[in-house]
């Protein structure tokens, strides 16, 4: 059975979804200093999928009260992030206890192309494992068929992927 319960902030809304055995939290706006953590329900599930396609800026309020929340969660749940976006990406880097015992599933890297398009792509960690470890970016066509560019320093922003488990 599934319910369902939406939480607004001024300028974040939390759509928790609750199943008996993998519940979400899905997460779009600004993590900033009207983010109340102690006002979203802490789910038991096994599994929680937090998905950040939409997570805009984090300021230093909201991260303290977005730590407080995963590590919470971490106790509970196998906690698997989905969809991380850029601005996600930057603040895990910087603060690494914002993923708590969590891992990264999937998420968004910033790319460019010498025909002036930027664009954000989609890099699921299982598909492209082995690059990721090595510290280098998927390659992905542009719309125009060139090569695109990866519009960051991979080392840096990789780094969240360093503590990926050993496959086999």
């Amino acid at each position: 059975m599934e319910s369902r319960k939406v939480i607004k902030f001024a300028n974040l809304t939390i759509d928790v979804i609750e199943n008996t055995f993998a519940s979400q939290y899905i997460i779009s706006g600004d993590v900033d200093e009207n983010f109340r953590q102690k006002e979203i329900p802490r789910l038991k599930s096994p599994e929680l999928h937090l998905h950040l396609k939409d997570v805009g800026n984090f300021n230093s309020v909201g991260i303290r009260e977005w730590i407080q929340l995963i590590g919470d969660l971490s106790k509970h749940s196998k906690l698997t992030f989905h969809e991380c976006s850029v601005s996600s990406i930057d603040q895990i880097n910087m603060v690494p206890h914002s993923l708590g015992s969590g891992k990264v599933e999937s998420f968004y890297a910033p790319y460019y192309c010498d025909c002036g398009r930027e664009t954000v792509k989609l890099i699921k960690v299982s598909e492209h494992e082995k690059e990721l470890r090595q510290n280098q970016a998927p390659h992905f066509l542009c719309e125009c068929g060139k090569t695109l560019e990866f519009d960051a320093l991979e080392e840096t922003y990789f780094q969240f992927l360093t503590s990926l488990p050993r496959a086999g």
